[in-house]
């Protein structure tokens, strides 16, 4: 036999412990259980950390590819709304702005633009400006500011 006091504690502690849980369905059918024990007249209620409802939004933090996708898909869809025109005339000031040798021809030749002339009027059907490897990054930021991408 052990320590008297402590086997008549543990003796009353586990005859008068009882817990008791109620589970209900919500909305979205699942379950959920809130419990309570009582230890010789006392009470005590579970603890809820967080709280969720029915056709909450979750957020889910985006990666920097998936950032990166969601702008480039944007600027299609705005730069596919510009004139080969607008296009032309954004490299006009893109060269000016930054001074680059040769005017905005070298700029219209190394981006794939020389052929845009043939159609000023037409809707631009080419890639997007982060697309175009052959520009430098001044310059891609510059012809989105000028385009309003």
């Amino acid at each position: 036999m052990g320590n008297p006091v402590q086997d008549l504690f543990n003796k009353l502690t586990n005859s008068t412990e009882k817990t008791t849980s109620t589970k209900t369905k919500t909305a979205a059918g699942k379950t959920s259980v809130a419990g309570r024990t009582n230890v010789a007249g006392t009470s005590s209620k579970a603890k809820v950390s967080g709280k969720a409802e029915v056709g909450a939004k979750v957020s889910i933090p985006s990666t920097k590819a998936q950032t990166a996708a969601s702008s480039l898909q944007k600027q299609k869809e705005a730069i596919a709304k510009k004139t080969n025109q607008d296009i032309i005339n954004a490299a006009y000031k893109v060269a000016d702005e930054l001074k680059l040798p040769g005017g905005p021809w070298p700029l219209l030749r190394a981006a794939g633009w020389g052929h845009l002339t043939d159609d000023r009027g037409g809707r631009y059907k080419g890639p997007a400006i982060d697309e175009i490897e052959a520009l430098t990054a001044e310059q891609k930021v510059a012809l989105k500011r000028i385009l309003g991408l």
